[in-house]
């Protein structure tokens, strides 16, 4: 099915285009001189107080940090490295279930002029946790991050795989990227059902794993506990999170007139262990029960259309996503949907979610009331399933793999002893992510060494069933127990979109590069078997492969032969660098940049293009406060979006600062 091409990423302000290099104490006046530049977006085309009392701070952190070490301030005009790094965006709290998210707005700035283009404006936004949508016309909109840049670590020593480098644009290398490094040189990079490869000379794969600091800021929120869908729940609606029992039933998942969820994978709900504490969004388990016993997590989405059958109220006008069909509660696979490009209005798409996401992290608290059993979690993925056995009173944990073709046997994979021991509350974390386990306990990581990054075996197919509609579970038997705070994450999920070297010169971003009909994956979500069937043999995997100076001969080229431009050689002299972005289905980065150099690999970054790494946002966006939390327009400091019309440049009535305001002290972090 041909898909509409659509330009996602936008011109910046100053020169750049993912992060803007800029002197905030100076105004922008470079003017374009060549017609194959992008034009800079100037973002309202004016200075007031309030960027100037901004200017004064970056001046005053800059003149502290300078003396240290060599840093440069840049701007983040895009959400191309969201959740990482924001672009200029909105920020809604969620009125059905009051979760707080944010999401993109730099759609909202025309690409060649650099004003309000109000075509465009963002109307309403899909909430992330309940899929409510909510109006946010007249939200108040906020700039990118303002990070540091340090240069002196590529300076003096060699770039890591993770790392955030900015660095010059390959087609126009006065303009400035900001990406997360994948790919080293002398790599030959594939990107496959959302993880990260390098292919080995033995021609096996070796899974690019994160390291978990990074892992734990890449992760996309799947579904909070304490924001449930309340409105839906007086309705009839299912909750997400129930006491079940393994039963074996089989029934239709959803009768939509009595709104009741059938069995799930063979699981029915059950009274007979766990019980919902009423107003609390927990679960309490007695000590004394000599079996399992089970809370799981059913992945049930409500659509607008379905959320428009009790809060007709509520929903803004007209309903932007009405073309959602009222289904009912039906249990799904999870998917890469990404809230920051859910809305209505720009580039948004509230439907660009079809690729199963099996990569999933569980948070939740535990307090022990009776530390005389055990407590497990487990994560599902297709065949497989994972869990953490903890012994709570001993705080032995063992990591296990199961294998549902081999009668459900349970493999020890790995063990360590963890602080949990003992009548108490703690903090958990477990994961599955990039083909390794990680446990965290009160936000320590839990050491199993090697073991817990297991190998996978590629003679069972990665495909998801039936036990991915309820993909996360906690038991317990002979403790008392209480759970609360219950938070589903899912990892990065890279899309392999890549465009042929001889391809045309035109950026373009399509979701059909990984399967020529992901509108029919979507359609089948529901029913694990038939995605699987439609996906497998049809997708396509992304392959990049980077030169590494050094294992060039004396000729100037590879020994493998590979990658050779029409002469036999190689159009290079230095290194080269895979830089992907973490906001995948909207990134303008190496899998699909223009060509219009003709370089030998158009993906390729060269690194004299590094211009150094991203260390420290120094100014989130500051936040208003007095009318609502909102602030107010009405103000010397404050202004307007201004937009260029045949008339010439008019003010709007779309405001663009607001005050009073104060700094986002929270917001300011090490980036990793």
């Amino acid at each position: 099915m041909a898909k509409t091409e659509k330009k996602t990423d936008k011109p910046t302000s100053g020169k750049s285009k993912d992060a803007s290099a800029k002197d905030d104490s100076k105004k922008k006046s470079e003017k374009k001189s060549d017609k194959e530049k992008p034009s800079p977006a100037k973002y309202g085309n004016q200075e007031n107080g309030r960027e100037t009392f901004e200017s004064i701070v970056v001046a005053f952190v800059l003149a502290f940090l300078f003396r240290a070490f060599e840093a440069e301030a840049f701007v983040i005009p895009t959400g191309s490295m969201a959740p990482t790094l924001l672009g200029r965006h909105k920020e809604a709290t969620c009125e059905m279930c009051h979760f707080h998210f944010a999401f993109g707005a730099s759609d909202e700035i025309d690409d060649s002029t650099g004003y309000f283009n109000s075509g465009r404006r963002i109307r309403t936004a899909l909430c992330p946790n309940c899929r409510f949508e909510n109006p946010v016309k007249d939200l108040a909109v906020f700039k990118g991050d303002r990070i540091l840049v340090t240069k002196f670590p590529y300076e003096f020593g060699d770039p890591e795989r993770w790392d955030v480098p900015v660095f010059k644009y390959p087609e126009h290398p006065t303009t400035n990227y900001i990406k997360r490094m994948v790919g080293l040189p002398g790599e030959t990079i594939a990107i496959r059902r959302g993880d990260v490869y390098r292919i080995e000379k033995d021609r096996t794969w070796t899974t690019l794993r994160k390291p978990p600091s990074r892992q734990k800021v890449l992760q996309l929120p799947v579904y909070d506990n304490n924001h449930p869908e309340t409105l839906l729940h007086e309705s009839g609606w299912p909750k997400r999170w129930a006491a079940v029992a393994k039963t074996g039933e089989v029934a239709a998942q959803a009768q939509r007139k009595q709104l009741v969820l059938g069995p799930v994978a063979g699981w029915s709900e059950d009274t007979s262990g766990w019980e919902e504490e009423p107003g609390t969004h927990s679960f309490r388990l007695n000590a004394g029960q000599n079996s399992l016993k089970w809370i799981r997590y059913r992945h049930i989405v409500p659509t607008t259309s379905d959320w428009e059958q009790v809060t007709t109220e509520f929903q803004p006008e007209p309903l932007h996503f009405a073309m959602q069909d009222p289904v009912g509660p039906r249990a799904q696979l999870i998917t890469d949907f990404c809230g920051y490009n859910s809305y209505t209005g720009g580039n948004g798409d509230p439907r660009d979610d079809y690729f199963w996401v099996s990569d999933l992290t569980v948070s939740f608290t535990a307090e022990i009331l009776d530390a005389t059993g055990e407590l497990l979690v487990e994560l599902n993925e297709g065949v497989r399933c994972y869990r953490c056995r903890i012994d709570v009173a001993t705080g032995k944990a063992k990591l296990i793999s199961v294998e549902r073709l081999f009668n459900g046997e349970e493999k020890v994979i790995a063990e360590a002893q963890t602080n949990l021991a003992g009548a108490d509350s703690y903090d958990i974390r477990f994961a599955n992510v990039d083909a390794r386990l990680c446990l965290w306990i009160d936000d320590s990581l839990v050491d199993f060494g090697e073991a817990a990054s297991y190998p996978l075996d590629d003679s069972i197919a990665p495909h998801p069933i039936d036990e991915d509609l309820i993909p996360v579970g906690i038991a317990g038997q002979g403790l008392g127990v209480r759970v609360s705070n219950l938070f589903i994450e899912r990892d990065t999920y890279y899309r392999a979109s890549r465009i042929d070297n001889d391809d045309d010169d035109h950026f373009h971003w399509r979701s059909d590069d990984e399967h020529p009909d992901p509108d029919e994956l979507r359609r089948h979500l529901t029913n694990p078997e038939e995605w699987a069937r439609l996906y497998t043999g049809r997708h396509r995997d992304a392959r990049f492969t980077l030169a590494k100076f050094e294992d060039l001969n004396e000729n100037g080229q590879l020994d493998d032969g590979e990658d050779f431009n029409g002469n036999g050689r190689l159009d290079l002299d230095e290194d080269e660098y895979l830089m992907l972005g973490d906001n995948s289905p909207r990134s303008q980065d190496s899998r699909v940049w223009p060509n219009t150099r003709r370089a030998a690999r158009r993906h390729a970054v060269p690194r004299s293009a590094l211009v150094g790494k991203a260390f420290y946002i120094y100014w989130p966006h500051a936040r208003p406060f007095m009318n609502d939390g909102q602030g107010y327009a009405n103000l010397v400091w404050s202004g307007y979006h201004q937009e260029l019309t045949p008339n010439g440049v008019i003010k709007t009535d779309y405001v663009d600062n607001r005050f009073p305001f104060y700094p986002d002290f929270f917001g300011m972090k090490r980036i990793r």
